[in-house]
């Protein structure tokens, strides 16, 4: 499969996937996706995009606490 974003070529592999829905941000470990080394653009399948939203939408996760960086820009 081609990027989407540079044309480049993607590599399918298991990663940590970071997603917002409805302004909540959700990590998403072991998942199996098509990564670009280019650019790092990562594509999931309808079927585990699709698995993945009903986890969300049913609860069906564990929640953890971990630090993460925030970076503020002022308003110039």
């Amino acid at each position: 499969m081609k990027c989407a974003a540079c044309e480049q070529e993607m590599v399918e592999r298991t990663a940590e996937l970071d997603l917002r829905v409805d302004d909540k941000l959700y990590l998403v470990n072991n998942v199996r996706l098509e990564e670009c080394q280019n650019c790092g653009e990562k594509v999931v399948s309808p079927e585990i995009s699709e698995e993945i939203f009903n986890m969300i939408k049913s609860h069906n996760y564990k929640l953890k606490t971990m630090d993460l960086p925030v970076i503020e820009l002022l308003a110039n």
